[in-house]
């Protein structure tokens, strides 16, 4: 539902709806589509800002491929990242159940990580935001170097997930996937003689 006719006559229809809205002093938003490959995104999320004269807008997603189901939650935040960083001003989050059944509480969690994810991402090139947004990147980067675990689990975006997952590793002094050949730990081993 991208680039095509139907797509740009329901946006202008939407232009002229939030004219009606503005003009009788009523807040919206324009919603946009939901399945769009990622080189229509920046293009769809322009003409939804153009079309309605600024109009605050989210797209469903959007789904950057249809091939995924079960997956969605990840599709949708690869597009709702790029939507973003064209100017889109709310993410919609998506479960991994859209499209296959009615969600759990534990798929609307995931779906909800998955998209402050993508919105972190947003954020780290997105003016008014880019400072404190790389400002945390940092210092979970800084404990990474030093191979703090414990400031690592607590800067995770979801600590207790990233505290699940590290607890089943035996080596505390190194990356898990490195063993002794560790970039982080070759090079502090390096630099302290």
């Amino acid at each position: 539902d991208s680039s095509d006719r139907p797509e740009y006559t329901e946006l202008i229809t939407l232009g002229e709806l939030v004219e009606r809205c503005r003009r009788a002093g009523v807040q919206c938003m324009v919603e946009g589509p939901g399945h769009v490959p990622l080189d229509e995104i920046e293009t769809s999320v322009r003409a939804m800002k153009y079309l309605s004269k600024g109009a605050p807008v989210y797209l469903l997603g959007p789904l950057v491929t249809d091939l995924a189901p079960g997956y969605d939650h990840f599709t949708a935040a690869i597009g709702g990242a790029i939507a973003g960083m064209h100017g889109a001003d709310f993410l919609c989050m998506t479960t991994p159940a859209e499209h296959l059944a009615l969600p759990t509480s534990e798929d609307i969690r995931n779906g909800v990580m998955v998209t402050r994810i993508a919105a972190h991402a947003i954020d780290l090139v997105k003016d008014g935001q880019r400072k404190r947004a790389r400002r945390m990147d940092n210092e979970i980067a800084r404990a990474r170097r030093d191979l703090n675990w414990q400031r690592q689990l607590e800067l995770a975006i979801d600590p207790e997930h990233a505290r699940r997952t590290h607890s089943r590793s035996k080596e505390t002094d190194v990356c898990s996937m490195c063993g002794e050949l560790c970039a982080i730990k070759v090079m502090n081993d390096t630099t302290k003689k």
